[in-house]
């Protein structure tokens, strides 16, 4: 039998704990207030063999917050409902909690039959069906017992071991998260934390992290239902001996998982629902959540919409006034601030997301696919919210609380079925890699239409015009460019088949430009000069001498300086002829054999120190 945890749910003083220590064997009002009070305070543990454990929960109204720790929890629900009460307000609601949890299974157990009648008892029966019609517990078995006398106990004792052993539990190969329920201290220890094994398994050495802290710890110790273990898995009570933590630095409501795995956030995107019971709930509303084995003050901003009407659904971004820690599709409860009172639940969809404004209604239609679909569904929901980004394993892994074995295989799967590519160390979708090859052709297209002698367009330009980071971009421009759609020149972009079209006038002063600079020679005219001796518009001059530096027939060293680089291959070979007969020369010895001034001799020196030609030597330059 797989291992399974219980809960206890019902209106106060129907017998719960009672019924627990009539099953168990151990009363689970473990407080001395508890038991002088006569009523559960605290979340209390029992346990009826090896692999199943009871959490009993508070009943009254004023502790239902620790109702909600324990029911966040469990595996199956056992619905206590006094024969002689039958269903009462803290019954309802302990079902709308157990039913916003996400608790598929369980059981009614009817107690206190020694205070009633058999007729008033099939009252009640009837009453009862009623009350669970519509609700997971509408198949579920009814057992009557009395905790006093012991009639149905052992009836009871058989449905659990029959329910249990049905229960159907994924297998615990995934991340570790134990949710804190409580926190102590035992002398020659140190710091132990308890909770239920939401998923995973620990081993005794293993190192964890406590969230929202991220605190790394070593596992000292495990113990489980009172015996020492080596290791414990999903489904489990655990008492975990932490080493390297005290315990002013936990509290309820932190989490014990994997490393690296579960952040700690302020923002959650959730899918969130009201009672049908519930009072409108307007934007921004100040509410009470609780998460896992926590409770939050929170935002709650609704996305499409200013009020939420009872019995509805919406997607919404939870803003946490404290830092949380938060797995994919975890279920919460919610309640007002003030006056207390539970008015529905919602379901963690994105975590740590992007701040969404209430007017984002596209995104509610991308949201909904978490809700329901399976992994792959998801996985291409986050490639498709980040279109623009890379998306890495370890993202994809956090933000679904999977390991990264599991990611790996589905992204495998989704990449042989073309619809990711792998890009450096993650991926982008196959839509957005098209969308993105599109975009950039047609920015192209048009750039050439507006420059049509521009030679093409600069890399970081085109980057960002169409809003694409440099890896993504340059992993598009080398698909494009082995697909013969672009050619790339330096930082200069072009369509694979552009060429710049120039008239017959402007290829006659494209040539008797080039030859005012070759005139020019050692001592080039300035731009100044070339814009009177050619006599155009200055732009059509810019947009040529562009062509030209395109073509790499010129080079500008500054805008009044302008060489041709038959001149400048010119000036190499004078200036390697006399560093190979003299091994080293001053500025003045090569200003002379080029025949020029310092003015255009340091430029042009400075230029081949930098091409790797010479090297400046205190005053002296020398060949490479």
């Amino acid at each position: 039998m797989k291992p399974v945890i219980i809960g206890t749910a019902g209106h106060i003083d129907h017998g719960k704990s009672t019924l627990l220590k009539a099953l168990t064997g151990t009363d689970p009002d473990r407080l001395e207030e508890e038991q002088r009070r006569g009523l559960t305070i605290d979340i209390g543990f029992a346990f009826l063999s090896e692999n199943i454990a009871f959490i009993d929960v508070p009943g009254h109204e004023r502790f239902i917050k620790n109702m909600v720790t324990g029911a966040s929890t469990i595996d199956m629900a056992m619905l206590v409902i006094a024969a002689d009460d039958g269903v009462m307000p803290q019954t309802r609601e302990h079902l709308y909690i157990l039913q916003l949890l996400g608790i598929r299974s369980g059981m009614i157990v009817i107690t206190k039959t020694d205070l009633v009648p058999d007729d008033w008892l099939e009252l009640v029966i009837e009453d009862i069906k009623k009350f669970i019609k519509g609700t997971f517990l509408e198949k579920a078995r009814i057992f009557t017992v009395s905790s006093v006398t012991g009639k149905g106990i052992e009836k009871l004792k058989e449905g659990i071991l029959s329910l249990s052993s049905r229960f159907q539990r994924k297998e615990a190969t995934g991340l570790f998260r134990l949710s804190i329920d409580r926190v102590f201290t035992l002398k020659g220890y140190g710091t132990i934390v308890t909770g239920s094994v939401i998923s995973g398994k620990i081993t005794v050495g293993d190192v964890i992290e406590i969230q929202p802290l991220g605190k790394k710890v070593r596992v000292r110790g495990i113990q489980s239902h009172n015996h020492v273990v080596d290791s414990i898995t999903a489904g489990h009570r655990a008492a975990l001996n932490l080493q390297g933590i005290e315990k002013r630095s936990i509290k309820r409501g932190y989490s014990v998982c994997t490393p690296g795995y579960y952040l700690h956030t302020n923002l959650l995107t959730c899918k969130i629902s009201l009672l049908p019971s519930a009072p409108a709930l307007k934007y921004n509303s100040r509410i009470r959540i609780h998460l896992g084995t926590g409770e939050y003050i929170a935002r709650v901003r609704l996305i499409g919409m200013d009020k939420l009407e009872l019995g509805e659904s919406a997607i919404a971004q939870i803003t946490f006034d404290d830092k949380v820690s938060a797995g994919f599709r975890d279920r919460f409860i919610m309640r007002f601030y003030s006056p207390l009172s539970t008015i529905g639940g919602g379901i963690v969809l994105d975590i740590n997301p992007k701040p969404l404004k209430k007017k984002q209604v596209d995104a509610i239609v991308m949201i909904q696919n978490l809700i329901d679909g399976d992994i792959n569904t998801c996985i291409e929901w986050f490639f498709q919210k980040s279109n623009l980004q890379i998306v890495s394993k370890s993202n994809l892994a956090r933000k679904l609380s999977l390991p990264l074995i599991n990611i790996s295989e589905n992204l495998r799967i989704l990449e042989s079925q073309k619809k990711i590519i792998q890009i450096s160390e993650g991926y982008i979708s196959t839509t957005t890699s098209t969308q993105i090859k599109e975009k950039m052709l047609n920015t192209l297209s048009k750039y050439h239409k507006e420059n049509p002698l521009a030679y093409g367009m600069e890399k970081l330009e085109l980057f960002k015009q169409i809003d694409v980071i440099g890896p993504i971009g340059n992993w598009i421009l080398d698909t494009l460019k082995n697909s013969r759609k672009i050619k790339i020149q330096g930082d200069r972009i072009s369509l694979y088949d552009f060429q710049p079209e120039l008239t017959d006038k402007q290829e006659e002063t494209l040539n008797k430009l080039e030859n005012e600079l070759l005139k020019g020679g050692f001592n080039p005219p300035s731009y100044e000069e070339l814009f009177s001796n050619i006599s155009i518009p200055e732009d059509e001059l810019q947009r040529l001498i562009t062509l030209l530096v395109n073509q790499r027939q010129i080079i500008i060293f500054e805008k009044n300086i302008i060489f041709h680089k038959d001149i400048v291959n010119k000036g190499k070979k004078l200036i390697k002829g006399l560093l190979k007969k003299k091994g080293n020369a001053t500025v003045s010895e090569l200003k002379d054999v080029l025949g020029t001034s310092r003015k255009w001799a340091i430029p042009l020196l400075n230029y081949y120190d930098k091409i790797g030609l010479t090297m400046r030597v205190g005053d002296l330059r020398r060949l490479i």
